[in-house]
């Protein structure tokens, strides 16, 4: 950046001395560096208005500034892959896209497509097998126990919940077809814990 770029940039209005256009300049010709692509212009602008903002704000507001900034984006983030990973479930087991054409369209690897669809079926077995455990003979306080896990979303702490009452349970009394979901949910679980 030269210095009549920086002075164009800043206006008349600045507050900012000689000295300090001097080290701007150098923290601008150094952000540039780090950011060299034409796409990466979003983010040299907020590097320079950080950069100058910290000459005459105090650090505490920029910083709150742009630590709210970045929880905003984190939160619509989140709610764009809730929002991705339902349509995921809905048109890829339909048959309306496959997992390839849904990365695409979206702009995500295939394998995160495929998290989520898998995040759904290990779910349901999760669901099934713990259904399934609720049934058998045991006491009412583990009853409870499974028939809450029933209610987790997080697949993790289903399979882990799943895991730890097999240890204490047998799934002798079953049916046979129970018997296998239960057991193909098992070995789920274990990949996953």
């Amino acid at each position: 950046m030269q210095r009549y770029e920086l002075d164009a940039w800043l206006g008349d209005n600045h507050g900012l001395a000689d000295d300090d256009i001097e080290q701007l300049l150098t923290e601008a010709n150094e952000i540039e560096e780090r950011y060299p692509d034409p796409d990466d212009q979003p983010e040299r602008a907020a590097a320079l208005e950080v950069a100058y903002r910290l000459r005459i704000e105090p650090a505490e507001s920029v910083l709150a500034d742009f630590s709210e900034q970045r929880a905003k984006a984190r939160a619509a983030e989140a709610v764009a892959s809730a929002g991705l990973q339902q349509a995921a479930q809905s048109v890829i087991p339909a048959g309306q896209l496959s997992e390839s054409a849904f990365a695409r369209h979206v702009g995500v690897d295939r394998m995160t497509v495929r998290k989520w669809t898998q995040d759904q079926r290990d779910r349901a077995l999760f669901d099934r097998a713990l259904f399934l455990l609720v049934r058998t003979t045991m006491p009412a306080a583990d009853q409870l126990k499974l028939t809450e896990a029933i209610a987790i979303r997080d697949t993790s702490a289903q399979a882990g919940a799943l895991l730890a009452a097999l240890q204490t349970h047998s799934i002798d009394d079953l049916p046979e077809s129970d018997r296998v979901v239960v057991q193909r949910a098992e070995k789920r679980a274990r990949q996953l814990v």
